[in-house]
């Protein structure tokens, strides 16, 4: 295990001047938006007023208070008390609202770019990526609008998000006892998270455990389903084919394989599955002593089966990430022959699905929208949220819900053929790919961890697909905040390499000490940083900076509490 570790850790790149500095970008960037809020609303705005009078009980040593409207986990008032003590023995000359609303500044500049950093790190799908190239997804991620508003408000969100990626690092490593102390400490912080550190780690350790299929070998090249039943059974390997060459049936092929090979590994499998399902008897037992999942305001927080989230999240991710998935519908509705080199593909592998494909999936969602569609009072009733003019705009008239449809079906298309590579960075070809497959088949590695810019595989979408259904479905309400986890996962693993240089300028080397792989340009500076990064950037900034002016200047109040100034938010 050391050994295995050791190689694990040696992807990382090390902590360099770079690093420092877009780490003191993104300081610079929280610091300022903190500021702004503690100049502009010094008082408790909205939950913050729970939050921060349960911190102020706990500080005081009253451990048995709780606020009924409260319904999370106490984790983000029990770590607050160790903040105040450091905060106390340092003399910091602060009241209580700037003291603890600063925990998630830091934990955002110390911790959760650090850890992004780390998990791009780990990820293989970004290992043609210059070590600048990650530092600046790493901002990216840290910038990500529905998280970053939060650095300047005593929320969960920040901590939440950190904890649970924390946790994907020790898995990473292989650190179990760590990972489990952890995945604790994040269902401390929202119930939610058993879906992440349990089912979605606990699924990638499923994929960990099974040996991928090679086609021709275990599996034919041109299989039934009964080739890869048999095949997954009689050979206890995974059918896995790489997202950009599947097709919906590879899906369906996929998963019916994923089942088979656990029944034929089912030893190893529950030997791998022993902490998570820990994690999951550990929850059940929480869930029978409280009757429930939330702890206050059980009423109005029922958990239900709410289908149409998992409609929703395609258009959140198509408008947050419209930089990262623009291209392919740039290439799906242009011919390749006028578009840039920088956007083409060079291929037909981007195409929009065939009517085979789209109607039986439209019609599914078509379904979902009629039976399911669920709007909770609190959605129409509170005016500060921008999810209530999404869902005015969508309740205007009944045909709207169903209009909408394409869209969510197209933006799906987008997120997850994202994860199989991004136009104009297909893999290179190298004389040796034959043979780097030969080891990787005899070494057994995860399907979960693709060759070198090749894109994901089918079973991690199987994986994280379930988490993040299960984690959103089960919600009543619909909050940008609760896809804040899921675009997480989805964006680091998002395939973003460095563009092809032209008369093979560029080459993969090693740095000393066999750290990351980094893109040496020889003798020139031909190197070009991916413009959709910095897209992305520029984006991110733009939806901070009109969510932060708008939050700040756009003020109003209500009728029925005059002077109390309300404001828009996530």
């Amino acid at each position: 295990m050391g050994e295995n570790t050791s190689k694990l850790r040696s992807r990382l790149a090390p902590i360099t001047f770079t690093t420092i500095a877009v780490n003191g970008i993104l300081s610079v960037l929280g610091g300022y938006w903190f500021y702004q809020i503690l100049s502009m609303v010094p008082e408790p705005y909205l939950d913050e007023v729970f939050h921060i009078r349960q911190a102020q009980a706990y500080w005081a040593n009253q451990w048995n208070v709780w606020d009924p409207k409260i319904t999370t986990p106490p984790g983000l008032y029990l770590l607050s008390y160790p903040w105040l003590w450091i905060l106390k023995i340092s003399a910091v000359p602060t009241g209580v609202v700037t003291k603890l609303r600063g925990l998630n500044l830091a934990e955002a500049v110390f911790v959760l770019f650090f850890l992004v950093r780390e998990l791009l790190g780990y990820n293989s799908s970004q290992k043609r990526s210059s070590t600048f190239m990650l530092e600046h997804a790493a901002l990216n991620v840290c910038l990500f609008p529905p998280l970053f508003f939060f650095y300047g408000l005593y929320y969960t969100d920040v901590l939440s998000a950190g904890i649970v990626l924390h946790a994907y690092v020790h898995y990473h490593a292989k650190r179990k006892t760590r990972m489990l102390i952890t995945c604790v400490m994040a269902l401390f912080l929202r119930q939610t998270n058993i879906f992440w550190v349990a089912v979605y780690l606990g699924g990638l350790e499923v994929l960990r455990t099974i040996k991928k299929g090679r086609p021709g070998v275990e599996f034919p090249c041109k299989n039934t389903f009964s080739d890869v039943i048999h095949g997954s059974w009689d050979h206890a390997s995974l059918y896995d084919p790489l997202i950009s060459e599947a097709s919906l049936e590879d899906y369906v092929k996929s998963t019916i394989s994923l089942f088979v090979a656990v029944l034929a590994n089912f030893q190893a499998v529950f030997q791998a599955l022993t902490t998570y399902l820990l994690l999951i008897a550990g929850f059940g037992t929480f869930l029978y002593w409280n009757g429930g999942v939330v702890l206050g305001d059980k009423d109005n927080h029922i958990a239900s089966l709410h289908l149409s989230q998992m409609l929703y999240i395609w258009p959140y991710f198509m408008f947050f990430s419209f930089p990262l998935l623009y291209s392919y519908l740039l290439n799906a509705i242009i011919p390749q022959t006028s578009l840039p080199a920088a956007l083409s593909t060079g291929s037909t592998r981007q195409q929009l699905p065939r009517l085979t494909t789209a109607i039986p999936i439209i019609s599914i969602m078509l379904a979902i929208v009629h039976f399911n569609t669920l709007v909770h009072p609190f959605t129409l009733a509170d005016n500060r949220h921008y999810v209530f003019y999404v869902f005015r705009l969508l309740l205007r008239h009944p045909s709207v819900k169903y209009l909408v449809v394409p869209i969510y079906f197209i933006c799906a298309w987008a997120a997850i053929t994202a994860l199989g590579g991004l136009p104009g960075t297909d893999a290179p070809k190298d004389p040796h790919a034959k043979e780097a497959n030969r080891n990787e088949t005899r070494l057994r590695l995860p399907p979960a961890a693709p060759t070198l810019a090749e894109g994901n595989r089918i079973s991690f979408v199987i994986v994280w697909a379930i988490a993040t259904a299960l984690s959103l479905t089960t919600a009543p309400l619909v909050e940008p905040r609760y896809y804040i986890i899921p675009w997480l996962m989805w964006r680091l693993h998002l395939p973003i390499q460095d563009p092809p240089l032209p008369n093979g300028a560029d080459r993969l080397t090693t740095e000393k000490g066999g750290r990351m792989p980094t893109l040496e340009v020889l003798g020139s500076k031909k190197h070009k940083h991916n413009h959709r990064l910095w897209f992305e950037s520029v984006w991110f900034l733009a939806i901070n900076w009109a969510t932060g002016y708008i939050f700040l200047h756009w003020g109003f109040a209500w009728p029925q509490e005059p002077g109390r100034v309300q404001r828009f938010m996530w």
